[in-house]
């Protein structure tokens, strides 16, 4: 599943608009971006990450992200790393994704998984494009980074 946003601040007009979530194509979304992960192209932490935690998973999700020191606001792939907690099923457990794009026997591991097979390892050192400082995930709703207003949703759409 997947969500879209638009936001703008009633205050000073800003607009923000971003995706979340992938849709159908998560489990070849979630394979691929493993693999670059796994050559480096992602960045030495979670290249390190796969080499140290060969059964390691990560969050694939596209989220909003906000930078701790300016307030700036992008979307991207949330990449939270975590480890198995002993729990960890099969992987032939996964059934069909969809009937469109089944991706059968596919290797992925869903949000629900992440949830109950594993633990949070580290989460992904995402830098912000306007100052380099640290972007985290956002799980609230945003507020404006020039002039910290709560921003107002105009627009949501789901898909997939």
């Amino acid at each position: 599943m997947g969500a879209g946003y638009f936001y703008r601040c009633p205050k000073c007009g800003y607009s923000f608009g971003a995706s979340t979530g992938v849709g159908f194509m998560f489990p070849m979304v979630y394979a691929e971006t493993v693999q670059k992960a796994k050559k480096g192209e992602l960045g030495k932490e979670i290249q390190d990450f796969f080499k140290e935690h060969e059964d390691g998973a990560i969050n694939a999700s596209m989220v909003i992200l906000r930078c701790e020191d300016c307030g700036h606001l992008s979307s991207g792939m949330n990449l939270t790393m975590y480890v198995p907690n002993g729990k960890k099923p099969k992987k032939n457990e996964h059934g069909r994704w969809s009937v469109a794009l089944p991706f059968e026997g596919a290797d992925y591991v869903t949000g629900i998984e992440l949830e109950e097979y594993y633990t949070e390892f580290a989460k992904y050192p995402h830098k912000c494009e306007n100052c380099g400082g640290r972007m985290i995930p956002l799980h609230t709703k945003p507020v404006c980074p020039e002039c910290n207003t709560p921003l107002e949703e105009e627009l949501d759409l789901l898909w997939d």
